[in-house]
């Protein structure tokens, strides 16, 4: 009996083993992802309600939601003095207002990518809740876009600001009546206000106080008021009570409005400052400033003078040592007539590194680096680059190998001098075969730099483009008739300024040799004339100079000829 017990154990034990390995765990796929925003059940009292009594509006939706940042990403227009308390429960939105709201007074609470299903964050894009405190819902609005100045790109996030009053010191002093913000577009819509002109505003509202109040915030504005038009059709029956009457012959979509552009810009901050002295290697000592400089004047106060080479730059003075310092350099340093500083110029400290002496691969250090530009280019000479001044020479031998495919190397020698005492760069002139491989060897030791560095061997190789890798572009700029200059710019694809002109009135330009690639137009309205773009200035009532961008990328290909037209639009 208990023989046939165990079989029927062993047999049971079996069965339980083959049925485990036969069967196929498979986990629930759930369907596919939720990428839908939640959608709105219930609104109570209706979007768009009139005569609002109460203290409370409750928005339900179809999911579980949850609230992200509403200091930054909720509206409220005309502004509060006290925010609402927004707080969730289960799938309602509850709004509490802590302040008395006005009489017959239309308000607008807009969403801006704050409402977001609690499961995958999906958010609504821009919700926007009106309700008015008297007999009816305003039903005009503002529309339009902001674009950066200096680049011509639309501004995402940037607040947009509606005041009744003709006042230029509104955005200065005064919280707005009316508000927005932009859409990634750039584009913004002021709804559900009163019919009137209106001054218009955008700021980059860093401290969140919606007043232009420090230099760093950027800032558009209207030369004028703007009216506020009527609401298309669609849009009033979303935002607007049944009682408010659409007139007839209303557009019917939001397109069809007028719109308005403000060049958004940040004013140039003319109070100067000195930063900082940098000094990251030897004989190299930058004077940094707060702003840009105009003019300046260096007073040695120290006993012993090093003398040096100087560049300035937009904010910055460099210094180039003509040796390094052995001991420390007093410079009283004025800049634009206003600033002046007195300045410590210690000698260069590197563990390890005794001033003064030469610097190789054998002590550790970096040498003095060798660059190049333009290698392998036919119709540009190469040029040598350096990082430092380097000291005059005649006598720097250059090895040139030529590589031809059945003859085997060529080998050629040629010196260059040089001859200026301040000098960071090189001009090889000379017209190399087309299509070859060439390697150039520059020796050890032939260029010294005024900071006591010294070249290692350098090898250089390229080879040779052809005629066939350039193309040639011919532009008609047809230029608005207002009496400025423009300046063109061509740009490669990196946005890099390979060319500027100045035009003065419509005509033509030919750009020759240029590498088969992508390329990119810019024109500056120069409204002053000086060459560059300038920013704008509110207080003088200074808009920045336009930026035109030509509506496409051209194409240039290799021994081909393109022409262009561009008619820019005042």
């Amino acid at each position: 009996m208990a023989i046939r017990n165990n079989r029927f154990l062993r047999l049971l034990l079996l069965s339980a083993v083959l049925l485990t390995g036969c069967a196929k765990i498979v986990m629930p796929t759930g369907g596919p992802k939720d990428v839908a925003p939640p959608a709105i059940a219930k609104e109570s009292p209706p979007n768009g309600c009139n005569n609002f009594k109460g203290h409370t509006i409750k928005i339900s939706f179809n999911e579980f939601i949850s609230l992200n940042n509403t200091f930054e990403n909720v509206l409220i227009s005309p502004p509060l003095s006290k925010p609402p308390t927004y707080t969730v429960s289960n799938k309602t939105l509850i709004i509490k207002f802590n302040d008395t709201l006005q009489r017959n007074q239309t308000y607008n609470i807009g969403f801006a990518n704050c409402i977001q299903d609690f499961t995958e964050g999906n958010p609504i894009p821009f919700y926007n809740y009106a309700f008015s405190t008297g007999e009816a819902v305003d039903s005009f609005m503002l529309q339009g876009k902001i674009i950066d100045a200096r680049t011509n790109s639309p501004v995402n996030g940037c607040f947009v600001f509606a005041y009744t009053q003709d006042v230029d010191s509104l955005p200065l002093t005064t919280k707005p009546q009316y508000i927005t913000k932009t859409q990634s577009s750039g584009a913004f819509a002021i709804k559900n206000i009163q019919p009137g002109n209106y001054k218009l505003f955008a700021l980059k509202d860093i401290n969140n106080n919606l007043i232009y109040d420090l230099p760093n915030e950027e800032i558009a504005f209207f030369d004028h008021t703007v009216e506020a038009v009527r609401m298309p059709v669609d849009v009033q029956k979303d935002t607007t009570s049944l009682q408010d009457s659409i007139a007839a012959g209303l557009p019917d979509t939001i397109e069809e409005l007028p719109e308005i552009q403000l060049y958004l810009f940040m004013e140039e901050d003319t109070t100067q400052a000195f930063v900082k002295l940098q000094n990251k290697e030897v004989g190299k000592y930058e004077f940094i400033y707060k702003s840009k400089i105009y003019n300046h004047k260096a007073t040695v106060l120290s006993e012993k003078e090093y003398d040096h080479f100087e560049i300035v730059g937009r904010d910055t003075i460099t210094w180039y040592m003509k040796e390094p310092l052995l001991d420390t350099m007093v410079v009283a340093m004025t800049v634009n007539d206003s600033v002046c500083d007195t300045l410590r110029l210690e000698p260069f400290k590197k563990a390890g590194v005794r001033t003064g002496q030469r610097r190789g691969k054998s002590d550790g250090h970096t040498p003095l680096a060798i660059g190049n530009q333009n290698a392998g280019e036919l119709y540009k000479p190469l040029v040598f680059t350096f990082p430092y001044p380097i000291r005059p020479t005649d006598s720097v031998p250059v090895q040139i190998i030529t590589t031809k495919k059945y003859t085997g190397n060529d080998t050629s020698r040629l010196i260059l001098s040089v001859s200026d005492v301040f000098t960071t760069s090189l001009i090889l002139n000379r017209r190399f075969e087309e299509k070859v491989p060439h390697t150039l060897i520059i020796p050890d030791s032939v260029f010294f730099g005024y900071n006591g560095l010294t070249n290692d061997t350098i090898r250089i190789k390229f080879t040779t483009k052809t005629e066939k890798d350039y193309g040639l572009l011919r532009m008609d700029y047809r230029l608005p008739d207002n009496g400025y200059p423009f300046v063109i710019q061509l740009l490669n694809g990196k946005g890099d300024v390979l060319q500027t002109d100045i035009l003065h009135r419509s005509g033509n330009i030919t750009y020759s040799n240029l590498l088969a690639g992508s390329y990119k137009i810019k024109a500056i309205e120069d409204r002053n004339g000086n060459g560059v773009w300038d920013t704008g200035n509110y207080r003088k009532k200074l808009q920045p100079e336009r930026v035109f961008n030509f509506n496409k990328v051209i194409t240039i290909r290799g021994y081909w000829e393109l022409e262009e037209e561009w008619t820019m639009e005042p």
